[in-house]
């Protein structure tokens, strides 16, 4: 190569006149691994430096040569070593770019792997190695020789084309090249920019002192400097231009992220692209690119932007002031992102003060309410220290951020918010007490004014609140400031105003919150040092909190929800307290169990009365007053049920009996037998809830008969309430609750307590029984048990004896529920009290029975080994079943109205106290029997205050009611037709939630039938029956599809034990299909897919078909068969080969094997019959075993048979073969056409 004085290559890069008059050179192809690579990818800045100068000295001696390595390196590192020869740097970049993806097919390389991969190793590295050698090659250059050389010109020509390839990889690696390129010739370009303003300068010194000749080369040097740095400008504009908006859509994620990087080291390194709006707007509609990482390297930029700056000039900050007014509604968007670290840093971003200020008030609101509205905890801390820096008062509630040590993960970089300094102490406790006194009140307070102004009725999810800020706010660890503020006013001393009610609920909120994390701090502590400051946290609150626990109680008693925060922290410290007995608290037993027993008796919520049962029941291990006030507490309730019950005017006054059964309910659900024994008690459960049934039925007599008669259900007066002086009588709605009858809430609060109260009967006769077989000490130490437990109020001998009958009719009471009542939600307390006590005497059926015989006495045993059996009667059967039907139905079409259902929990929405805070106590299922149980009102059943459920609860009762099938241990019902019904829920058609409950029901049936034949015929009868039973009800596509769902769940292999019970099933299947009246035949389309390979023998095939043909021509449809008799048949003989009378498989062995030709035959006066395929449909010869168009077996019809012998084709081995192959070629081109 030869440069001409003027710098220009005239050799190699310019046009080939002269092609003629010398032959063209062998194309020089790049070395596979190039050392100038290799220094790239493992060598260090020394290496990379070292290299670049070669490659900057190389451009000076053979400027074709260095572009060919240019180039050549580029693609090498794309994983394309050796894609570019010479020749291809003579034609146009576009022209190796269509033929780059042929050749790496030729080569047969993987372009997915290459080593700026961000999985390869070093790969970040790599990319900084890369850079390094462009800016160190072209700044080792004159700019003048770069321009003058052509080596931009080429180099440009070159990376404007190679970002645009079809190659992820070329496309990635290219664009590294030219963006950083362009840097190198950006700061080329001020370089040069910088010489021309000194030549320019010089030229202005130099007027009048220096001759024309001096001035005019100044002029000319002047001139040549500016059309330098306006070509490098022009350049590295070009480059930009049309690479960056490219590939800022480029379909790889790496690439955009990568433009978007380099592009904000740009506009950091040249402050006058902030000018040019083109690219501020660029960088930002990246916020919305589909990568989660795009988008937040995008807000991290704009984050930078808006960060305070004094270097910057006037004129960017006003152009940034400007772009923000119209883009920071797009900003406030991604606050709800799908990713949280986006939304997280859209928070962090909009939290700088240049963007907060000029927030509108509908968006500020919304940043302030994603503490409570994001389900995200990231973005919730977040969304905490925005509102400490914007909402409340300097210096806030939260402390500063700790400079992060040196390889942190930088995920903030804004130094922290304004706050106290928690460095001397783990809480944030320092020397000064007044001070943190003062400091803790003030932002409490603020935190309560915040709760105020901002949550509203949206107390109940304070904790989100506590757990944004609990991270960086010591004051809510303060707790005898807490406690402090909420006795604020109950002294008689002079000094501040008492906090108001709703101040006060606020403070209780945050308590409970507070406590509640720590405690779960506790709990899931990983670390030692974790654990110990989540326990001092925790002791610094038992020492505070439990001594003022009576002063709280009695402040708070005449607030429903303040008593039901208090006691919920109540039960957490006492819990926490007992089970750490190392931190001793002070704590006056006597005065807190008078407070807690005031607290339970009074008429106060569930939850409030269920915590403070709790607490005592802690505080009794650990104190004898407290075990006492609760045994007390027992009996008083007990008293007061009886003479409730007992009493003459109980109809009158049997809404005074829903406290005390709740009271009654709660205190037995916590480890005592409130009937102490009494079966008169138990009894006069159950005739309430019997009392029930009659107005049920009455009341549907009349719905139906108004239905039926077109009118309405009228009002009327009633005759007892009718006064003799004319006064206003009281109306009632036809079909009203009488008097004595239990409504709704009392109805599953007797259904709760007759259940837990028959648990306790049978636990105690259970465990006497079980010591009976022992020595007669045990026995005795049994009873002297049970009869402490009694206390005195029932006998053990009269327990034990009527328990069977009391069983008996609760039992009943409950299917009548089930079958009667109105109400889905006793409907469904009565169906799992019903299943709760089949599983109760299942447990217990080896001791003794909780069955009664038509006599009235109890059942004897006539189980295997002397146990007693636990009957489901047919008529409780049918009606379960109609029971579990109707939620079938109600929930067909759940799927198409986009219901959402999650197994693992339950969304509502907090409405005023509920749900209660518990600690992942409460159920989905509990939280809505206490909603209905709770239900404010006298009658919500009569006002209809009780609505109905969403389909969502819906869905999830019908998935509970089918686990109790599942999970039951009673062979009649999951072996029974509630199983059944429960199988055809496998379908696909059937909610998702449901049909897993299904599917499991058939796995376990699967893994017993390996224990004996007759359970897994079972097996498979029970999927018969299932099928059979979807075909009488929904017809023949229904069973179809329920019975291919059964042969998919089977798998793809069957096991040894499981051949011959699905071929005993199979065969009476198939054969009971076939009927005088054919109503069943469609049903065997049904039992198709039950004939798979490897699950029946061909031999058992053989059987059912047999069986199958002598059916028919026992019902004489032997003369025609039908459809469905004719597929199954051919469905069978495709597992067992047929073959023809006279000739077999032995036979064939015995031919002599000569030639391809046919024996003669005589000619028949009748044409030979043509076989026609009922696969395909096409023709084949007569004797044809197999369809010549796509290979199936033929159903060959019978032929004359003539005496002369040799009808067969009579081939030799090598004929055979290539028959054979031409067989099996026709079937594989039938399978393609």
């Amino acid at each position: 190569m030869k440069r001409s004085a003027a710098g220009v290559v005239t050799d190699q890069l310019a046009p080939r006149d002269a092609a003629e008059e010398r032959p063209d050179p062998a194309p020089v192809q790049a070395p596979a691994s190039s050392p100038l690579a290799e220094a790239i990818l493992t060598g260090n800045e020394k290496d990379v430096e070292r290299s670049a100068k070669e490659w900057a000295a190389l451009c000076n001696r053979d400027l074709g040569a260095a572009v060919l390595q240019a180039v050549s390196l580029t693609l090498e590192l794309a994983g394309l070593p050796g894609a570019v020869s010479s020749d291809d740097l003579e034609a146009q970049p576009a022209l190796l770019l269509a033929r780059l993806p042929e050749w790496v097919r030729e080569q047969q390389l993987d372009p997915t792997i290459y080593p700026f991969l961000p999985t390869a190793r070093r790969a970040k590295q790599s990319v900084l190695n890369f850079e390094k050698f462009w800016a160190r090659g072209l700044q080792d250059q004159s700019g003048a020789a770069l321009l003058d050389s052509q080596l931009v010109a080429t180099l440009r020509g070159w990376m404007l084309e190679l970002p645009n390839a079809t190659i992820r990889s070329v496309r990635h690696s290219a664009t590294i090249a030219a963006l950083a390129i362009a840097e190198a010739l950006s700061k080329q370009q001020g370089q040069l920019q910088r010489a021309h303003e000194t030549l320019f300068r010089q030229l202005e010194a130099s007027r009048g002192t220096v001759n024309q000749r001096q001035e005019a080369q100044l002029k000319r040097d002047v001139h040549a400097s500016a059309a330098h740095a306006r070509d490098m400008g022009m350049a590295c504009t070009q480059l930009l231009e049309i690479v960056v908006p490219r590939r800022g859509r480029d379909v790889s994620e790496n690439i955009r992220l990568y433009t978007l990087d380099k592009v904000d080291r740009l506009m950091m390194e040249q402050p006058d692209l902030y000018v040019r709006g083109v690219w501020t707007a660029r960088v930002f509609l990246m916020v919305h690119d589909p990568s989660a990482e795009v988008r937040l390297k995008a807000i991290s930029v704009i984050q930078h932007w808006y960060a305070p700056n004094k270097k910057r000039s006037d004129a960017v900050q006003e152009h940034l002031e400007t772009f923000a007014q119209k883009s920071l509604s797009h900003l406030v968007e991604r606050v709800a992102d799908v990713d949280a670290r986006v939304a997280a840093a859209a928070l962090r971003c909009l939290a700088l003060p240049s963007l907060a200020e000029r927030l509108k008030d509908d968006e500020f609101d919304t940043l302030v309410n994603l503490v409570i509205g994001s389900r995200d905890t990231l973005v919730r801390e977040e969304a905490a220290l925005f509102i400490n820096a914007h909402v409340f008062q300097e210096p806030g509630i939260c402390t500063k951020e700790k400079p992060k040590k040196r390889g942190g993960d930088g995920s903030r970089d804004d130094g922290g918010l304004v706050g106290e300094d928690d460095r001397d102490d783990p809480l944030g406790n320092s020397g000064d007490t007044l001070r943190d006194l003062y400091n803790s009140e003030t932002s409490l307070s603020m935190l309560v004014e915040y709760l105020e102004n901002y949550m509203g009725d949206k107390l109940r999810i304070t904790e989100r609140v506590v757990g944004a800020f609990w991270p960086r706010a010591p004051s809510l660890a303060h707790w005898s400031t807490m406690v402090n503020l909420c006795l604020v006013g109950e002294s008689q001393g002079p000094g501040r105003d008492p906090v108001t009610p709703k101040q006060r609920l606020a403070l209780l909120y945050i308590m409970e919150a507070a406590v509640r994390r720590a405690d779960a701090d506790v709990k899931n502590a990983r670390t030692s040092n974790e654990k110990d400051a989540a326990a001092l946290k925790m002791n610094e609150a038992c020492v505070y909190i439990i001594p003022e626990l009576p002063r709280l109680l009695d402040m708070c008693r005449p607030e429903e929800q303040h008593t039901l925060l208090l006691s919920h922290t109540c039960k957490m410290l006492i819990d926490y307290a007992v089970d750490n007995a190392q931190s001793q608290v002070l704590v006056n037993a006597k005065a807190l169990c008078i407070a807690l027993r005031k607290a339970i008796e009074a008429s106060s919520p569930m939850d409030t009365s269920k915590y403070c049962a709790d607490s005592l029941l802690s505080l009794a291990r650990n104190f004898d007053e407290a075990k006492q006030t609760f045994l007390d507490l027992s009996k008083s309730v007990h008293h007061q049920c009886v003479e409730l019950l007992q009493s003459e005017g109980f109809a009158e006054r049997i809404e005074e009996l829903r406290p005390v059964i709740s009271c009654f309910m709660i205190l037995a659900n916590r480890g005592i037998d409130m009937s102490f024994g009494s079966m008169t008690l138990l009894n006069k459960f159950v005739e309430l809830l019997e009392s029930r049934v009659p107005w049920m039925k009455e009341k549907a007599a009349a719905v139906a008969a108004a239905a039926e008669s077109g009118e309405a259900i009228k009002e009327e007066i009633e005759p007892e309430m009718t006064t003799e002086d004319g006064s206003r009588a009281k109306r009632r709605r036809k079909g009203a609750r009488p008097e004595g009858v239990p409504d709704v809430r009392l109805s599953l609060q007797l259904l709760e307590s007759a259940c837990i109260s028959v648990m306790w009967h049978v636990r105690m006769a259970f465990w006497v029984e079980s010591q009976s077989s022992g020595s007669a000490e045990d026995k005795t130490a049994a009873e002297s048990q049970v009869a402490e437990m009694l206390q005195g109020f029932g006998n053990l001998e009269n327990m034990r004896a009527k328990l069977p009958e009391v069983v008996s009719r609760l039992r009943a009471v409950c299917i009548e529920l089930i079958q009667t009542d109105q109400s889905i939600y006793i409907k469904f307390h009565a169906y799992f009290a019903y299943m709760c006590l089949l599983q109760i005497a299942i447990g217990v059926s080896d001791k003794f029975s909780l069955e009664v015989e038509p006599g009235g006495l109890p059942a004897g045993p006539t189980g295997w080994g002397a146990t007693f059996e636990v009957r489901l009667p047919k008529e409780h059967q049918e009606v379960l079943w109609s029971y579990l039907n109707s939620f079938y139905q109600s929930v067909s079409d759940v799927d198409s109205e986009g219901v959402a259902f999650n197994s693992d929990g339950h969304r509502i929405d907090a409405q005023g106290r509920l749900p209660s805070p518990s600690q992942g106590t409460m159920t989905s299922v509990r939280f809505l029997a206490q909603q209905c149980m709770e239900a404010p009102g006298e009658d919500p059943e009569a006002f209809g205050t009780l609505d109905g459920l969403p389909r969502v609860d819906e869905l999830m009762l019908t998935v509970l009611v089918s686990r109790a099938i599942l999970e039951s241990e009673l062979d009649d019902v999951y072996e029974g037709p509630l199983g059944l019904l429960l199988l055809t829920q496998c379908d696909r058609s059937r909610p998702k939630p449901l049909r897993d409950i299904a599917v499991n029901l058939m796995r376990r049936l699967r893994d017993q039938s390996k224990f004996s034949e007759d359970l897994a015929v079972q097996y498979y009868a029970m999927q018969h029956e299932a099928i059979e039973g979807v075909f009488r009800c929904s017809g023949v596509k229904a069973a179809i599809s329920l019975s291919m769902t059964f042969t998919r769940l089977w798998g793809f292999q069957t096991v040894d034990y499981l051949e011959r019970p699905l071929y005993v099933v199979l065969k009476e299947a198939v054969v009971s299909c076939v009927t005088a009246d054919k109503l069943r035949l469609p049903l065997l389309d049904a039992y198709l897919a039950w004939i798979k390979t490897d699950f029946v023998q061909d031999s058992r095939c053989k059987e059912i078909a047999d069986e199958l043909l002598r059916r028919c021509a026992f019902l004489g449809l032997d003369a025609e068969y039908p459809v469905q008799v004719s597929r199954m048949l051919k469905k069978l003989r495709q597992l067992v080969p047929i073959e023809e009378e006279g000739f077999g498989a032995a036979d064939a062995d015995e031919v002599e094997i000569t030639s391809v030709t046919r024996q003669p035959q005589p000619q028949s006066a009748e044409p030979p019959p043509e076989t026609s395929c009922r696969n395909c449909g096409s023709f084949n010869l007569p004797e044809s075993n197999f369809c010549r168009g796509c290979g199936q077996k033929l159903e060959v019809q019978p032929m004359a048979v003539s005496a002369t012998p040799g009808r067969y084709w009579r081939v030799s081995e090598e004929a055979k073969a290539r028959a054979m192959h031409f067989v099996e070629r026709l079937k594989t081109d039938a399978d393609e056409s």
